[in-house]
């Protein structure tokens, strides 16, 4: 079998949770590696999924740890789509360009 081993940098702008996962994670830039490998004997490339691992922030108090832990990653894709919506729900303002109409308008 072939493996790939792919990785992302995911930004969070707000603390977020994950499932099976107690704590509140802070708002940060987490590295995500995505591991997938190629069976044997296909008739046409088709990589599977492994397994994904999400580097954590250290604790403060031990700051050498390197703290890496299995996710999900529809989890991992849900957590950062809500708080990829939460950014996005914010109201945008644009400006009218007609010269009678100055004031700022709301664009949903």
């Amino acid at each position: 079998m072939t493996n790939r081993t792919t990785s992302k940098i995911l930004n969070f702008a707000r603390p977020f949770s994950l499932r099976g996962l107690a704590e509140v994670l802070p708002a940060g830039a987490y590295k995500v590696i995505t591991e997938e490998s190629l069976p044997e004997n296909v008739t046409y490339p088709t990589y599977q999924w492994v397994s994904t691992k999400m580097h954590l922030h250290a604790n403060a108090d031990r700051a050498g740890d390197i703290r890496m832990m299995n996710v999900d990653p529809r989890d991992l894709e849900v957590a950062h789509l809500r708080d990829q919506k939460m950014m996005d729900s914010r109201p945008r303002v644009a400006f009218s360009a007609h010269k009678s109409n100055n004031r700022a308008k709301r664009v949903f």
